[in-house]
């Protein structure tokens, strides 16, 4: 097979001299694939608005050795492209401004990542910085949402491990290649995370860790994500940028107020400027539930397994956790996530006290 076929020809096309995500995220939505973008007469591309200086890059791309460099330290990691028209590739990143034409992984983004927020925050994270990301992460990654952070030190090592003790999915997203884990010590915490979610990269293999990666890094982080959680950051902190991509790109924006001090200023303005002021895992439910309902299937779904065990114990009698756990017989982390599930499907309410309460139709019961 040729180079400039399959996983192959996404490499090489974002090698074309002119190319980048926007552009090339067009090309193959009007041609079909990478290949086709390749094969196409330069009458086809002058047409639909391709300059003549890429025109004449495309007939002239000569860099096969590095496509062909990119497969083999590919393969040598066990890691895979996904491709803008893989349908693994995560539908909130479609939706930014320039989403990535193809992002290297380990591992593999899922479905169950459609409900991802975003924990990031200081690399010389305090005590209470790591106990309020242990808190507030382990317990979104409990109730089912996955915990998405850049496996740098501090806040972002903290929010995987906190996902990853609490049975969770963690995706962590580079400014390095996936076979370049930076900081180093991160790598067995880089291959948990590939086994319980994914590391994602949209830099070539190889790439390292260059300062002028981490802001393209960070608004991958908040396009995966419904909302962003700062709980440390100083003035100039990284995290910030992270804040303002989600901002930019509709999503909701979330501070962990602290300690008077460097550590905490960013946070605290991010809080003067409207952010929501988070104390623990609810705060942010609350607050992303409304855009899940709008996303979520429409009325009477058909419930099966899991959710409808849960379902199946609630009626309009509020019932409590540890009730429902006697009930199902599941333990309280699966049991939370199957609640959650069916809150954001609009057939389960939520009451005051951690109560909960059956609402909506059901087709098929």
């Amino acid at each position: 097979m040729s180079v400039l076929e399959g996983w192959g020809a996404w490499i090489a096309l974002k090698l074309v001299p002119g190319i980048g995500n926007v552009l090339g995220v067009g090309l193959v939505r009007t041609l079909g694939s990478p290949e086709a973008v390749f094969a196409a007469r330069d009458q086809e591309l002058q047409r639909i608005g391709v300059r003549r200086e890429v025109r004449a890059a495309l007939r002239a791309f000569a860099r096969r050795a590095e496509v062909e460099e990119q497969l083999v330290r590919l393969d040598r990691v066990g890691g895979r492209l996904v491709t803008w028209q893989d349908a693994s590739y995560p539908d909130l990143l479609r939706h930014i401004p320039d989403p990535p034409l193809f992002l290297y992984a380990l591992g593999e983004p899922g479905e169950r990542d459609a409900l991802a927020v975003a924990l990031v925050g200081s690399r010389d994270a305090s005590a209470y910085g790591r106990q309020m990301t242990a808190f507030i992460g382990g317990g979104l990654a409990a109730r089912g949402l996955t915990i998405v952070s850049g496996l740098a030190r501090g806040i972002d090592a903290a929010a995987h491990a906190a996902a990853l003790r609490a049975g969770g999915r963690t995706i962590a997203v580079l400014g390095s290649g996936i076979d370049v884990i930076y900081p180093s010590e991160h790598h067995p915490l880089s291959m948990q995370i590939a086994r319980n979610g994914a590391v994602l990269s949209e830099y070539p293999m190889g790439a390292p860790p260059d300062a002028e990666n981490f802001p393209g890094r960070n608004r991958i982080i908040s396009g995966l994500s419904l909302g962003t959680v700062v709980v440390e950051a100083a003035e100039r902190s990284g995290s910030l940028i992270t804040a303002r991509y989600a901002a930019e790109q509709g999503r909701e924006v979330f501070a962990v107020p602290g300690p008077v001090g460097a550590r905490t200023r960013g946070s605290h303005q991010l809080l003067r400027d409207g952010a929501a002021l988070v104390e623990g895992p609810d705060d942010v439910l609350r607050e992303i539930a409304p855009h899940l309902r709008v996303a979520a299937r429409p009325a009477a779904p058909v419930v099966a397994g899991v959710e409808a065990t849960v379902l199946a114990e609630l009626d309009e009698t509020p019932r409590g956790i540890d009730e429902l756990i006697g009930r199902t017989r599941l333990s309280a982390g699966a049991l939370l996530e199957s609640l959650l599930l069916l809150e954001l499907r609009g057939l389960v309410r939520q009451l005051p006290g951690q109560q909960f309460a059956r609402g909506g139709a059901v087709a098929g019961e």
